[in-house]
C-alpha cells in the first residue's frame, strides 16, 4: 500500500467534518481539523467530491539499494446518500504510484452513519474497502479496509476530532492493526495531531492557507518503529459540493 496515498485520504476527511461541525452548538463550523497518518469515519454525503495529491519522502534507516524513496499518489472520491438521517456512501479510485501515472491503481467503497447524541457531540461510524478491482501492481493486493468510530466535540471556541477502530489495509500480510488519530484545531485555520496506525506514529499539520484558494494542505512526519523508516508526506486536497447553488 502506498502510505503517501492512505495519508492523501485526510482530505475527504476535512471535507466532512464542515457537515459535522454545523451540527454542533459550538462556534466551529469554519474551523478545520484532521488527522494525518490515520484515517476518520467521518465521510462524503450526497454531491460531495473531493480529489487528493500526495508526496511521500522514505528514509530507510537499515540500508539496502534504495535507502531514500520518493514518490506520489492521488485519488478522487464521490459521495452519495444523507449520513445524517440515513446511510451516506462514497466510492472512488486511487492511482497508488507517479512512477508511471495509470499504470497500477484499485477502486474503494465505504459507507458511514453519523450520530448525535448531545448538542456538543457527533459521533460517526464507518466501513471502508480497499483494492477493489485493481490493475497493475495493484494486483498483489487483496480486498481489505478498516472499521471506525470517530467523535468530533467543540471545547471552548476550538474543534477536537478522535478515532478509535481496526484496520487490515496498511501492511502487506493483511494483519489487522489499531487505529488511533486524534486532532484539535490550534485556530480558524490550523490544526495539529497525533496518530497511531499499528506501529507507525505520525505527528501531522493540517492548514487551509490563504495562497492555496480554499485547497487544504496537510503534513505528517511519521515513524515506523518495527522497519525503522521515517516518512515525510505533504498532501493537498480539494472538496466540491455539487448540489450547492
Amino acid at each position: 500500500m502506498s502510505w503517501g496515498l492512505a495519508m492523501g485520504r485526510v482530505f475527504h476527511v476535512i471535507a466532512a467534518t464542515c457537515l459535522a461541525a454545523k451540527l454542533l452548538a459550538t462556534p466551529v463550523a469554519a474551523q478545520v481539523v484532521g488527522t494525518p497518518g490515520a484515517p476518520s469515519a467521518f465521510g462524503l454525503s450526497q454531491g460531495g467530491i473531493a480529489a487528493a495529491l500526495s508526496g511521500s519522502y522514505e528514509n530507510r534507516s537499515r540500508g539496502g539499494l534504495r535507502p531514500t524513496r520518493f514518490d506520489a499518489s492521488s485519488s478522487i472520491l464521490i459521495g452519495f446518500g444523507d449520513p445524517v438521517d440515513g446511510i451516506g456512501f462514497q466510492m472512488g479510485t486511487s492511482i497508488t504510484s507517479f512512477r508511471d501515472f495509470g499504470a497500477a491503481g484499485y477502486f474503494t467503497l465505504g459507507a458511514h452513519k453519523m450520530f448525535q447524541t448531545s448538542e456538543h457531540g457527533l459521533y460517526s461510524v464507518a466501513a471502508n474497502l480497499d483494492y477493489l478491482a485493481p490493475w497493475g501492481e495493484a494486483r498483489e493486493n487483496k480486498p481489505s479496509g478498516n472499521l471506525l468510530l470517530s467523535y468530533m466535540t467543540g471545547f471552548g471556541p476550538r474543534l477536537g476530532l478522535v478515532t478509535l477502530g481496526v484496520a487490515n489495509n496498511t501492511r502487506s500480510d493483511r494483519r489487522p492493526v489499531g487505529v488511533f488519530g486524534m486532532g484539535v484545531g490550534i485556530s480558524d485555520e490550523t490544526s495539529i495531531s497525533f496518530a497511531q496506525l499499528g506501529e507507525r506514529s505520525t505527528i501531522g499539520l493540517t492548514a487551509v492557507p490563504a495562497v492555496l484558494r480554499g485547497a487544504t494542505l496537510s503534513v505528517g512526519l511519521s515513524r515506523d518503529w518495527g522497519s525503522r523508516t521515517s516518512l515525510l508526506t505533504v498532501d493537498i486536497g480539494r472538496s466540491f459540493n455539487m448540489r450547492r447553488k
